[in-house]
């Protein structure tokens, strides 16, 4: 409640617009410290009503002949916790019993006190009272109302935003589910194929845990993106980053960004991370000239849009000559990257051998 309203809340309507029982009467009750408004006619009353009142007192000729059809609207409208006082002041003998027109009255103002004049100033003061009273009662009821209307959109809140965040809990269950499953998927994999390539318990290790490193790497990089996919320039420049130590100047990475879903991104970080060893064991970082460029581009114009990415080894076997069992180990580690993609992407690879000194892997 604001100022003004506050102000209006606790005061005395009054409408006798004959005689002097308006003047009467507000003088009474201003001696004892109610405030009063007179108002000149029923228009007028409904309009003080709207800015609030404590009761109103009207004689009852002022009745007789009114239209009392904004007087009925206001009254339908009060708020649930509202229940307005008038105080009818009746001529001598004519109460309700004897006159069938105030009980019309009652059934429309509803809250009706009686006062036949001429009447009694405590009479008058006690009545007013009485009625203000049970105004300030109707006012304290409104506060409580108020108080648990907005408890309950607390609550509603609280309950939703529980519910919403059993239901997010829901969510990253089956997703945290879904992530240990296929990465467990993923390091069997991992192991049964290192344990077919390689010969000796030593390699095996060493295989599998290099293997698991850039495992890792691709999950953080997930995680920073709280696994809604990553860059593809960070998939690249973290799974070539142990290589990027020794042969910083020999690694060229070049591309536009372009944003890859989580299974992708784990995908390529494997397969780079087997080009990678590859290129260290076979390949053009198994010397010191050879260059390994990785870049890519984005076709958009197509349907949906594709992405061709180029692994590139150059100057492979200029120290090492025509070597057929080397050339042969790299293809090997080239097909490995294959069985990669094949599981997680589809996708169109070629593998060239440019002779004597380059390969290509798109």
């Amino acid at each position: 409640m604001d100022a003004v309203s506050h102000l209006h809340s606790m005061r005395a309507l009054i409408l006798a617009p004959h005689g002097r029982d308006s003047a009467v009467a507000a003088d009474l009750l201003r001696a004892v410290g109610i405030a009063t408004e007179v108002c000149p006619d029923l228009p007028g009353l409904v309009r003080e009503l709207e800015r609030g009142a404590g009761f109103a007192l009207i004689t009852d000729e002022t009745f007789r002949t009114a239209d009392l059809s904004d007087l009925s609207r206001w009254l339908a409208d009060q708020p649930p916790w509202s229940d307005f006082a008038f105080v009818l002041l009746t001529q001598r003998g004519g109460g309700v019993e004897r006159n069938p027109a105030l009980a019309r009255l009652t059934e429309i103002l509803g809250n009706v006190t009686f006062l036949e004049r001429p009447f009694h100033a405590g009479t008058l003061i006690s009545v007013a009272r009485t009625a203000l009273r049970g105004r300030e009662r109707q006012y304290e009821a409104r506060a409580r109302l108020e108080e648990m209307h907005t408890a309950e959109k607390r609550l509603t809140a609280a309950l939703d935003q529980a519910r919403r965040a059993a239901e997010h809990q829901t969510l990253l269950i089956g997703e945290l589910n879904h992530r240990v499953k296929n990465t467990l998927a993923t390091v069997q994999s991992i192991v049964m194929q290192t344990l077919r390539t390689n010969v000796t318990s030593a390699d095996a290790k060493e295989a599998i845990q290099m293997r698991l490193l850039a495992l890792s790497r691709a999950h953080d990089v997930l995680t920073r993106e709280s696994w809604e996919g990553a860059d593809l320039i960070e998939v690249v420049t973290r799974a070539l980053e142990p290589y990027e130590t020794v042969n910083g100047s020999r690694l060229h990475i070049a591309g536009p960004h372009v944003r890859l879903t989580p299974r992708m991104s784990l995908a390529l970080a494997m397969a780079l991370h087997e080009l990678a060893t590859n290129a260290v064991k076979y390949g053009a970082l198994s010397n010191k000239v050879g260059i390994v460029e990785v870049s890519w581009t984005v076709q958009n114009r197509v349907a949906p849009p594709r992405l061709n990415l180029h692994w590139t080894e150059r100057e492979l076997w200029r120290k090492l000559g025509d070597d057929g069992v080397r050339r042969a180990a790299y293809r090997g580690g080239c097909r490995a990257c294959q069985n990669l993609f094949e599981r997680a992407i589809r996708h169109e690879r070629h593998y060239q051998c440019f002779a004597p000194s380059s390969a290509r892997y798109d």
